[in-house]
Parts: C-alpha cells; structure tokens; sequence
C-alpha cells in the first residue's frame, strides 16, 4: 500500500514538472521577439519610410552618373538592378538572422555585433572562442563605415557652399565650410532620440526632392545625341561603378536602426514591407539620375552631378543651397548609428536616464563630429571616400555578416536540399571578399596619393 502511495505522489510529481518543460521546450520556438520590444519612441511605418530614404538618398545619387561614366548607359541599369536585388536580399537575410538569434536567446532585440557573436557561439565547437573577437570587428566596421560616410556628407556640404562663397565674396579655403558645418551641426547632432529627427529628416527629404526637381533643367538642357554615349564601358572600369552604387544603393547601418525603432517592427520586411517600398523608391531615383546625368555630360561628370552645372546663375545656386542643406541635415541621422553601436553594451549595465550617462553620450558625439571635420579637411576627394565607404560597408556589412551568421546558426539544423542555403551563403562570401579585396585597394591608393598632395601643399 505504501509503495502504491508513493508509485502516485512520484507520477503526479511528473505530471507537474511536465508541464514546466513543455513550457520552456514550446516558448523556444513561439518566441516572438516583436511582442516582447519596447521603444521609449517609437518610429511609425511612415516615419521609417522617411527615415529609410534619408538613409540612403543623399550624395550616393548624385554621384551616380559618375559611375554610370564607369559603366555605360545598358551594363550601369542591368548593374543597379541586379545589385540592388542581392543587397536588399541580403538585408533580409540579415534581418532574419537577428532575429533568429533574439529566438535562441530569448530577448527582445540584438545589435547587428551581438547576432554575430550568437551565431558563432551556435556554429562549430572550434569557432566558438572567436564570438566575442567576431563582434568587436563587426563593431569596428559598422563604426568606421558610418564615419566614412558622414566624412562624405561634410566634403559634399562644404564643396558645395564654397562653389557659391566664391562667386559671392572673397575665394576661402575649403577647410574653413568643413569647420563651419561642423559647428552648425554641433547642436543638431546633440539630439539623443531618433523619434525627434524625423521632423529634420523630413525638411531634409523635401529640400533635397525640390534640388532634385530643380536640377532637371540642367539634366534636359541640351541633351547630346545619346549615340554619343557608351552602352557598356570594359569590365576594368566596373570596379570604380560598383564602389559608387554600393554607396548609393545601401546603408546597413541606417537601416538596422530604423528597424530596431519601430512601432511595429513586423512590417519592415515583406514583399510590400517599408523595407522594400524604400529599396524601389531608392532603385528608381539611382537609375534615373545616373542615367539622365551621363547622358547630359557624358565624361565629364563630376563626383557630384551638382559640381557640373553653372555657378553663377542664381538656378543653379539654390539648387546646390537645397541639396547641400539635405546632406547637412542628414548627418545627424547617419550618426546616430555609431551612437547606437558604441553604447549599446553600455546601456545594459547603466540607466542611460542618469546623469552621467547622458554626458558621456554628448562627448562621444562631439569627438565623433570633431574627428569626421580633421578627415574632411584631410581628404577632400570626394569620389575616393565614397568608393571607399561603399566597398567597405557592402563587403562586409551585406556579404559576409549575413552569410556568417546564417551559416552558423544554420549549423546545427541543416541547410535544406542539396545544402542550398550553404551554397548560398559561401556564394555571398566570395562576393563580398573579391569586392572588398579589389574595391577597398583602389580606393585607398587613390586616398593615399590624395594625402600626399594635401601635406605636401602644408
């Protein structure tokens, strides 16, 4: 009778520690990190379409008729098409990866470094070690990208304004509007919630539409016989067109943290996902500009298309007034992405609500903003840093972070018929390797020759 008693006090112990794993065994796979996200300010599905063209639209369009001059008028539109295809494919795959690994680790969001650091940890045992290592690189390479990129926007900024100073008043150096914009940017870049740029991305985005508008006048002035354009321009020349559509067509970064901000981060993805409307919107404007802007001047162009029309005629002036005050206003967003990325671990073991936290994030900002001005004033050429950026940021941050990620956290689970999605993934790999291999090399002889010029004229 005793051992009876005790056969039902053990089962029904059973049927109680039952449930508890099912629980745990079920929650691994119902897992909804959206459900479990909070955002002190929210973006909504508009303020991140907004915040996504801000992302992306900006110099890299009007430096797509120079890459077109790489390419020709057919290869430059079939190259954009099909570029823009593999990234934004790539930015799923990313998206989905972080995701997956919010599953794994039952938290609400990860940082673009701390999904790389998940996936190797989930991939072989002899890789493991190399997570952390892994993370702190993929932080270096977003961080070094986004400074490239608002280094960009400064030189972009201060060409521009100089082109009209010096029809205006006395010629100034060109260092003296890099510093100028870096003081009027000072306040502007202080501001700590992204909800509160969407008003400035917005007057950004107008202002740079209306530019766009206005420039058309010059685009279809006296347009060539277009039989005076190339159609396809020989592969050696494809180099320096993928280094200015790679800059044009993505920003990984950007795009990582308007989603992290959304409201209802569900409807980034998706075939009519806010991601996607962007990326078509972006794609249209690129091949537009790139091709009306090669046509117009064939080679000729400039690193800017704005660097081609007159100076001294008042249409033209406000033009460039419209689009560098775009740029400008852009800033403070690209920005934002290394705020973001540096404080990310900070924010787990701080309240940023403090005083001190605050304070530190104001003089990460301001040495941030100081030190794009010294690169600005160092290196003024503006086609080089933009290849640059471009093959540094695409190589990585949308070949071989997604592909890594996918191949480990894949690792334990199969890749599907035929090992599809590890064919995949190498396939990204090797892209992203011969891409950055070849475009970061030329881009930075190019940078080297420049620095040698400009301190050899100190």
């Amino acid at each position: 009778m005793e051992s009876r008693q005790q056969q039902d006090q053990a089962q029904k112990s059973n049927d109680q520690e039952a449930p508890s794993i099912s629980q745990s065994i079920t929650s691994f796979y119902i897992y909804n990190p959206y459900e479990k996200r909070t955002v002190e300010v929210p973006l909504t599905n508009c303020d991140a379409f907004i915040s996504l063209l801000k992302c992306v639209i900006g110099t890299g369009v009007l430096a797509m008729p120079l890459a077109f001059r790489c390419s020709g008028i057919v290869i430059g539109i079939v190259m954009c098409i099909l570029l823009m295809i593999i990234l934004t494919y790539s930015i799923h795959l990313l998206i989905h990866g972080m995701t997956e690994c919010c599953r794994r680790r039952l938290v609400p969001q990860v940082s673009m470094p701390e999904a790389v650091q998940i996936a190797y940890e989930e991939g072989p045992t002899c890789i493991r070690w190399l997570g952390r290592t892994a993370s702190i690189m993929t932080t270096i390479v977003i961080v070094f990208s986004q400074f490239l990129l608002c280094t960009v926007y400064l030189v972009f900024v201060a060409k521009n304004f100089k082109e009209i100073g010096d029809h205006y008043a006395e010629s100034y150096n060109e260092r003296l509007y890099v510093l100028g914009a870096c003081i009027l940017l000072l306040p502007i870049f202080m501001i700590r919630r992204l909800k509160y740029l969407v008003p400035l991305n917005l007057i950004s985005n107008f202002v740079l539409y209306a530019g766009f508008a206005l420039i058309m006048y010059y685009l279809f002035s006296g347009l060539p016989d277009i039989r005076d354009r190339e159609l396809a321009k020989p592969p050696i020349q494809w180099i320096e067109f993928f280094g200015i559509a790679a800059f044009s067509l993505t920003a990984v970064g950007s795009m990582l943290v308007v989603e992290a901000n959304m409201a209802h981060p569900q409807s980034y993805l998706g075939i009519f996902g806010v991601l996607n409307l962007a990326v078509f919107f972006i794609l249209i404007s690129n091949i537009f500009f790139g091709f009306v802007g090669y046509w117009r001047f064939g080679e000729e162009v400039h690193a800017s298309i704005t660097l081609n029309i007159p100076r001294d005629e008042i249409l033209s002036q406000c033009i460039k007034v419209f689009i560098a005050i775009g740029i400008f206003l852009s800033y403070p967003l690209n920005g934002f992405v290394v705020i973001t990325v540096v404080f990310s671990d900070y924010e787990r073991s701080t309240d940023r609500s403090q005083g001190h936290s605050a304070m530190l994030e104001y003089v990460v900002r301001f040495i941030f903003l100081l030190l794009t001005g010294v690169v600005a004033v160092s290196v003024p050429n503006l086609a080089a840093l933009t290849e640059l950026e471009g093959a540094l940021s695409l190589s990585n941050l949308n070949f071989l972070c997604p592909a890594l990620i996918d191949i480990f956290l894949n690792y334990g689970y199969g890749y599907g018929r035929l090992r599809w999605k590890l064919l995949r993934d190498l396939l990204l790999i090797l892209i992203g390797l011969i891409f950055g291999v070849v475009g970061c090399t030329a881009a930075a002889m190019q940078l080297v020759k420049d620095l040698k010029v400009t301190f050899g004229n100190i």
